[in-house]
Parts: C-alpha cells; sequence; structure tokens
C-alpha cells in the first residue's frame, strides 16, 4: 500500500500559484513530480485556495512569525494592503483537517510561501527578502505532529535513495 503524502499543487503542475502558474520545480522537471505519483498516493493541496482566495491573486507576504498570526501579533498582507489572515488561516485549518481525515505519513510544501514555506518566508516588506520562519500552512502542520519537507529536501532525498 502507498504511503499517503499531501504536496503543494503548484509543484504537481496546478496552476494555481498567486500568478496562476505552476512552481518552476514542475515546469523545470515535470518527469520527477509526475513520478512521485508511481510511489505514493499524493493529495494535491492549495492552501490560498482552499481559504477563498482567487487565482491569480496579489502576492502575500507574513508580517511576522506564523504562530504569532494566532497570537493576533502578525498579519498577512498582500502587496495592496489587504488583510488576508483569514484567507490563509482558513485555507491552514482545511489542509490539517485533509491530513488527518485522509491519515498522511508527510507533507511535501513549496519553499518560501507565506503558506507553505519551511525554512525560510518573505520579510513582509515584499522587498525580496527572506528570513527564518515557517509559513502558516507548514507551521500548523508540523505543530501537530506532520513531517514537512520543502520541495528540495524531497528531491534531494528522493535523488539519494535512487543511487
Amino acid at each position: 500500500m502507498k504511503k499517503r503524502i499531501l504536496v503543494s499543487a503548484c509543484l504537481l503542475g496546478f496552476e494555481c500559484n498567486y500568478k496562476g502558474a505552476c512552481a518552476k520545480e514542475y515546469s523545470e522537471n515535470p518527469s520527477f513530480w509526475n513520478k512521485v505519483f508511481d510511489f505514493y498516493e499524493v493529495i494535491p493541496v492549495c492552501p490560498e485556495q482552499l481559504g477563498g482566495l482567487s487565482t491569480p491573486r496579489n502576492p502575500s507576504e507574513l508580517t511576522g512569525l506564523a504562530d504569532n498570526v494566532y497570537r493576533f501579533s502578525a498579519k498577512i498582507i498582500s502587496n495592496k494592503g489587504v488583510d488576508v489572515t483569514h484567507n490563509f488561516v482558513k485555507g491552514a485549518e482545511e489542509v490539517l483537517r485533509l491530513a488527518k481525515l485522509l491519515h498522511v505519513e508527510f507533507a511535501v510544501l513549496k519553499s518560501r510561501s507565506p503558506s507553505c514555506g519551511k525554512d525560510s518566508v518573505y520579510d513582509g516588506t515584499f522587498s525580496g527578502r527572506l528570513i527564518p520562519g515557517a509559513g502558516l500552512t507548514c507551521f500548523l502542520l508540523m505543530k501537530n505532529g506532520y513531517k514537512v519537507l520543502t520541495e528540495l529536501d524531497f528531491i534531494n532525498i528522493t535523488n539519494y535513495c535512487e543511487e
């Protein structure tokens, strides 16, 4: 029986990122991501869409650490100044609900995203500067005991295992 995993939909070729495109990691190597289906039961997720945001949409960034969103001392704001925190919280909670309902083993999420980023996210100034921290969905999954990998972690581990 295949392990069930969550994967950011943009990594699987779904045109759901804020620009209405798939992730460059998919467009640069679609055969790798399509092969994932041979080994795992894959559940594609886009927290922003699950939270009610349209595609395409304005880029958004965290104004602080993800855990501070739940303490009401940080928000997620679009580059137009619109507070989209509610949408991101709703999307993160829906992904967590799916993870529990479907008994997933782990998640592979898109790096640097305000939802899915694991090790770093943009700093909230829309300057392209990264700071250490996780996106809201990644934070919520890890807080609830789920292992989360970035796409780069997953590619490196998979390539290592094939050697």
